[in-house]
């Protein structure tokens, strides 16, 4: 069964609650809003398309020839152009809405005008488009989607994300799960919406090593609805200290069906599905990722966190990353100590938050570094520095209770995004910190503040209407579909 879900970013959300809300006389408003559909099917998985609202068209009152506390009627004419943007851009029409007068649900006149509109659309773009309906209603929003070829269904969306901090989720009529027994605990502390939020959820990992394989499992025991994993990487007998599930008999195989097996073996109802590649060179990686409400970097690899810095905009996807740094010295008798240890945890969200690049966290040298040790893995350090390929980021031995604890923190963050509880100090950013494992501190440093940056200040990447995936034509084409 189809669960498709929207996002909206937290600006254009606000945009439409202000327009909607704000009649002198308390009328119905309308707005049209344009999405990109992102039709990923990832196997294993249930088909649920994501549609992200990438702009925001409040009905001026010449397009609106009637409108009351219980209905707005309008010229359709004033719509041809945003329907010819649809067909030749690829976008998804959409059609928002608010009752006033606080009908909890879509009504038998938005049935109709829903008709009226999705005709209008086939007549002009063909049977094969979509078609999205928002209502602001009590303080909420409700949401479904109909499809040219099928226009008297109307399928209900799994949830609205807002990507704002806190997130933002209302949920539909999608996937729920009996297991209060479960959650018990988590109902108690967070409450039952939170606990329904998390089974909505689809969460992307890209890595399942000594951070990765503890936070699939946290996130797989707190109850998220579905999980994404992905790790090139096979079991190495040093991996064992460290990482969720694995056993000496596992040596050999690959890290992320490791940690899919472990957790159906648990039992519990999370579905997980393990992507076993490349993060920047697989196109089934990029569309099973694409298709996650929220993304969580579990690697060290310099050149899967850089893609996974550009998928968080282009896909719009709140992204935790979290890694390890430090450095181990000898001390008087020639024995290794951790001089310092630190874990981090950056938090970036579409429109707050600095990206992986100001923050410090990836370098473009470092990438290129990275490039050629896979193009020649046994290239010596020396002839490295030779050719300018300077290696760098976080690396600190992987030791268990370091790994797992930062995979704690990241899990944490989860649940302060969705259901805040946290009281930062002034000191602390929201999107970057580290915890001082020697000394016991909680730090931040100061922010970039980078003008400049493509990212996360120019947001040239955001919400962007890619020709190819991440617009890079090794990686393929895009799903052009709407």
């Amino acid at each position: 069964m189809s669960t498709p879900r929207i996002t909206l970013l937290e600006s254009l959300e606000e945009t439409l609650r202000q327009f909607i809300q704000s009649h002198p006389l308390g009328h119905e408003r309308a707005a049209a809003v344009l999405f990109r559909r992102l039709h990923r099917p990832v196997s294993g998985l249930s088909n649920s398309d994501r549609y992200v609202a990438i702009e925001v068209h409040p009905f001026e009152n010449s397009w609106v020839t009637s409108s009351s506390s219980s209905h707005v009627e309008f010229e359709l004419k004033y719509l041809r152009e945003l329907f010819r943007r649809c067909d030749e851009e690829s976008l998804v029409f959409g059609f928002v809405h608010n009752h006033p007068t606080g009908c909890s649900d879509f009504s038998q006149t938005d049935e109709l005008n829903e008709r009226t509109l999705l005709e209008a659309l086939t007549n002009r773009n063909g049977t094969a488009v979509h078609f999205v309906a928002l209502l602001w209603t009590n303080n909420s929003w409700r949401a479904r989607i109909r499809n040219g070829k099928d226009p008297h269904t109307a399928q209900p969306a799994r949830h609205i994300l807002v990507t704002g901090r806190p997130l933002k989720m209302y949920l539909g009529d999608g996937r729920r799960v009996n297991d209060s027994a479960i959650s018990a605990r988590q109902a108690a502390a967070f409450g039952k919406p939170f606990v329904q939020m998390l089974q909505a959820l689809r969460v992307g990992v890209v890595g399942a090593g000594g951070t990765g394989s503890p936070t699939l499992t946290l996130l797989a025991r707190a109850g998220v609805g579905e999980l994404v994993v992905v790790d090139r990487d096979t079991l190495e007998l040093s991996n064992l200290n460290r990482i969720r599930g694995a056993t000496i008999s596992d040596v050999g195989l690959n890290k992320a069906r490791i940690s899919k097996d472990y957790i159906d073996s648990l039992g519990l109802p999370t579905k997980i599905v393990a992507v076993e590649s490349f993060v920047d060179s697989d196109p089934a990686a990029i569309d099973a990722l694409a298709s996650c409400d929220l993304l969580m970097g579990c690697t060290d690899d310099q050149i899967g966190r850089e893609v996974l810095n550009t998928m968080l905009y282009i896909y719009v996807q709140p992204y935790i990353d979290v890694g390890l740094g430090g450095q181990v010295s000898e001390d008087m008798e020639h024995q290794p100590y951790l001089r310092y240890h630190y874990g981090r945890v950056s938090t970036i969200l579409p429109e707050k938050g600095e990206c992986l690049f100001c923050q410090g966290v990836i370098r473009d040298e470092w990438i290129r570094h990275q490039y050629a040790l896979r193009q020649n893995p046994d290239l010596p350090p020396a002839e490295a520095i030779d050719r300018y390929l300077v290696g760098g980021g976080e690396q600190a031995p992987g030791v268990g209770p370091f790994t797992s604890a930062v995979a704690d923190f990241g899990v944490a963050t989860v649940f302060d995004l969705l259901r805040p509880y946290r009281k930062f100090p002034g000191e602390l950013r929201h999107d970057y910190f580290t915890i001082d494992f020697v000394k016991m501190e909680l730090r931040s440093v100061a922010e970039l503040n980078n003008m400049q940056c493509t990212y996360c200040r120019a947001r040239e990447y955001l919400a962007l209407n890619e020709k190819f995936r991440l617009n890079r034509p090794m990686l393929g084409k895009a799903d052009a579909s709407n």
